[in-house]
């Protein structure tokens, strides 16, 4: 009698627990593709915002641009040599970013960088003798200005292409 009531009870455990292991093993695979979508969710916002950042981070570059060649136009050349050093400086932290490589090439940041520092040289040598070729120095800032203009740009159609290709919450 013993006997048979261990074996009803095993009967009625196994009935009992193969649907709910089933049932535990649908859920585990449920909770595996959430899981996998909640982490492409989340690399996708990674993405945008460092793409927002990146654009952000050129649109500083490009007003302290702004600002080196206004003090240039005052004929301050010890303040633009100083926001040329600085200007330098941001320059040189963005370009070693992941977003500054897939906007362009480490050789086109490495290009604008040494234009940058060349350019900072020329306002140090006007600062020193309190005379430089303002001419040619806003010359020289233009170019980059535009060279950083044209990567921000792109930046921003990079962050466009993002932000078409993403869904939309209703």
């Amino acid at each position: 009698m013993m006997s048979f009531i261990a074996d009803l009870a095993s009967i009625v455990g196994f009935i009992i627990g193969l649907p709910a292991l089933v049932i535990a093993l649908i859920q585990l695979h449920r909770t595996k593709r959430a899981a996998e979508a909640a982490a492409a969710a989340a690399r996708e916002a990674f993405q945008r915002v460092a793409t927002v950042v990146a654009v952000a981070s050129l649109e500083q570059i490009c007003g302290r641009c702004r600002d080196v060649l206004q003090l240039i136009r005052e004929g301050d050349y010890k303040g633009s040599a100083r926001t040329a050093f600085e200007l330098h400086e941001a320059l040189a932290k963005f370009s070693n970013s992941k977003a500054a490589i897939s906007i362009q090439g480490t050789d086109k940041w490495s290009e604008l960088s040494g234009k940058v520092s060349e350019l900072h040289r020329s306002l140090e040598r006007g600062a020193a003798i309190r005379k430089a070729n303002t001419k040619e120095l806003i010359t020289k800032v233009a170019r980059i200005h535009t060279q950083i203009c044209i990567l921000s740009g792109i930046a921003g159609d990079k962050a466009g292409e993002i932000n078409e290709h993403s869904e939309t919450v209703p």
